[in-house]
C-alpha cells in the first residue's frame, strides 16, 4: 500500500513538474509544426501551397473565411471577384512576416491554417475589404447568387433619389 502511495506521489510530481517547466519555457519553446514553411503559391483567395523544406509541398486551406472560386467558378462575376481576392492575398503575403497556425485537416486532407501577415489575420482583412465572407466550413456558398444580390442592391441604391431631390 505504501508502495502505491509513493508511486502516485512520484507520478504526480513529475506531471506537475513537466507542466511547470512548459509554462516557464513558454509556448515558443514547443516545436512549431509550421516553422520553416513558406507560401510557394496562391491558388485562390483562401487556398495556398506551402513549402516546408524536406516535406513535399502541401496544400493549405485558410480558415475562418471564404472567397469566390477561380478554379471552377459558377459565373463570370464569381471568377472576377475570385481573381481580386487572389491578387489581394498575394499582395498581403508580400507585405510582412507571415505566421501560420495549424488547425487540423479538412475532408480533402488539406492542412487547415490560420494565416497572419505582420500580426494581422488575413481573413479578417479580406472580409473587411469586402473580398471574403466569414465561413466555418459549413455548406458551400453560392457566390453567383450572393454577388448578383449585392449588384442588385448597389443598382437599387444608385437608382434611388437623393434626400430632398425630386
Amino acid at each position: 500500500m505504501v508502495d502505491v502511495f509513493v508511486r502516485a506521489i512520484g507520478i504526480t510530481g513529475l506531471t506537475v513538474g513537466g507542466w511547470l517547466l512548459l509554462v516557464r519555457l513558454g509556448p515558443e519553446s514547443v516545436a512549431d509544426p509550421m516553422a520553416g514553411c513558406a507560401v510557394s503559391y496562391v491558388y485562390d483567395g483562401d487556398t495556398v501551397a506551402l513549402d516546408c523544406g524536406a516535406e513535399a509541398e502541401m496544400t493549405a486551406r485558410l480558415v475562418g473565411f471564404d472567397t469566390p472560386e477561380t478554379k471552377s467558378p459558377g459565373c463570370a462575376e464569381e471568377l472576377a471577384h475570385g481573381a481580386l481576392a487572389t491578387d489581394r492575398l498575394r499582395a498581403l503575403i508580400g507585405q510582412g512576416a507571415v505566421r501560420y497556425e495549424l488547425r487540423g485537416r479538412d475532408k480533402y486532407d488539406r492542412l487547415l491554417i490560420a494565416l497572419q501577415v505582420a500580426g494581422e489575420d488575413v481573413g479578417a482583412r479580406l472580409i473587411r475589404e469586402g473580398l471574403a465572407v466569414a465561413y466555418d466550413g459549413g455548406g458551400r456558398i453560392d457566390w453567383c447568387a450572393r454577388l448578383g444580390a449585392e449588384a442588385s442592391a448597389e443598382d437599387g441604391a444608385e437608382d434611388s433619389p437623393e434626400d430632398g431631390a425630386e
